[in-house]
Formats: structure tokens, sequence, C-alpha cells
């Protein structure tokens, strides 16, 4: 292939992956009403972001529909936090965003097993403070360390600094305890989030929002949707979360 027909493809592709949609609804929400939206829940959850917290990825550029309501902010952390905001009506849509900055609670370190008047014994264990669904990523302020009497069975987990990251394959209730059969390790990238897409070549690199179409670790080539122009592309998931395209 020559050297000129190469650049007309990739120009093409670079077209489909920055183009505009065709029309957009006259109400409409940008990048700033959806990070307010975040801002919101921590502070109704009595945790204020800091002041260098950053919201994303989210194009500046990104329109929506307006939120007839207060969207719904649910907690889905893979790397420092991660959140998914959800508008139902008039038009449903959705966003998974990163915040990073965020302060961490130090966990509660307390030993393993613990002899208290010669034969009795006691675990420390980790447990859900709240009821988490299946698929949730594990973040600290989710989990809590407790000492129990009874033989919990199963492989404990360490700490609640071993869980936090790691992705629930069953659902558990306040006080249930964590072992390693409840968890596996989570993808870098997973199918529905908000991603940063970025198109790389030889003196240049140009970035987009877009949303994976699949879980994905890292070095896996994944399907991507571009978020603006809906165009479907594929492209290799970095250690960032970022999807590579070169």
């Amino acid at each position: 292939m020559s050297g000129l027909l190469i650049r007309s493809v990739f120009g093409v592709a670079l077209a489909g992956l920055f183009a505009l949609p065709a029309h957009a609804d006259d109400a409409v929400w940008g990048a700033d009403e959806i990070r307010a939206a975040v801002q919101d829940y921590f502070a109704a959850s009595g945790r204020a972001l800091p002041p260098d917290a950053r919201i994303g990825p989210l194009d500046d550029r990104l329109q929506v529909a307006a939120c007839a309501t207060s969207p719904l902010v649910q907690p889905r952390s893979a790397y420092s936090s991660s959140l998914v905001v959800t508008c139902a009506a008039p038009t449903p849509w959705n966003f998974t965003v990163r915040v990073e900055g965020l302060e961490t609670p130090p966990a509660v370190t307390v030993p393993r097993m613990i002899s208290a008047g010669g034969p009795i014994k006691q675990w420390n264990v980790v447990v859900p403070r709240v009821a988490l669904a299946a698929g949730t990523i594990l973040t600290s302020d989710m989990l809590e360390e407790r000492v129990t009497n009874q033989p919990p069975g199963g492989a404990l987990m360490k700490g609640v600094a071993e869980a936090v990251g790691l992705r629930l394959v069953s659902a558990l209730q306040p006080g249930n305890v964590l072992t390693t059969r409840n968890v596996a390790r989570a993808p870098t990238v997973m199918k529905g989030e908000t991603i940063t897409l970025i198109a790389e070549g030889e003196g240049f690199s140009i970035s987009a929002t877009a949303r994976a179409e699949e879980d994905g670790f890292e070095g896996d080539l994944v399907s991507v949707r571009n978020v603006k122009s809906g165009v479907l592309l594929s492209g290799r998931v970095a250690q960032s979360g970022t999807v590579i395209i070169r």
C-alpha cells in the first residue's frame, strides 16, 4: 500500500473517530453537569472532594440530553474510584467516570488470629458495610475489618487493602465474610465504561471519549464506540485504562 493511500485511509478513520453528531437536543448537559452530579454525590455522603480531584474522562465538548431529575450515581471502582452516572429520562444515558485524587480512608489492621485464654481463637475477617451485588468492584469505603470467634471457612482476605479493586463474583450482604472464593481480578476496562481513546501516529496524538463495548485486561484488543460519532473502533488496552489506536 502506497504512503499516500495509507494517509488517506488513516485520515478517513480519524474523521470518523472525531466526527460530531448530525444534531443535538435543545436541552442538553455537558461535562460540567456530569461532574457536578458526582460532586453532589460525594457531598451528600459527607465526603467532599479535595480541590485537586479530577473527574473523567469527559470531553468538554460532550452534549447529552438534559436529565429530568437528579441522575443516579453509583460507585464502581477500578483504580482510585469509579462511578456510574445514570439518567433515566427523558433520554436514557449513562457514563462511567473515575475520580482521581480521592483520599482513601485508612484500613484498620488487626492480627489474623488471636489466642485469648487458651483454646478460644478469633479471626480477623473482611466484611461489606452495605449490600453488594455480584459484579461490584470493591473499594475501601465498602468494606471493614472485624474480629469473629466463628471459623469463617474458605481462604480469608488478608485485609481491606487486599480486596480493593477486585470484582465480586457473588452477592454479599452486610457482615458476610469475604473470602477469595467471592472475588476475581477486575478487568482494566469494563464493558459500558467511559474511557479515553487515543489515536497515535508519527508525531501526533489525538484523544476522544469512547465507551467500552467489552471487558478487557491490559494488552487486550477491545471494541470501543466513540461517544460523539457512534463509530465502532478497536484498540489496545493500556495500563492506565486508556485504549490506544496506532
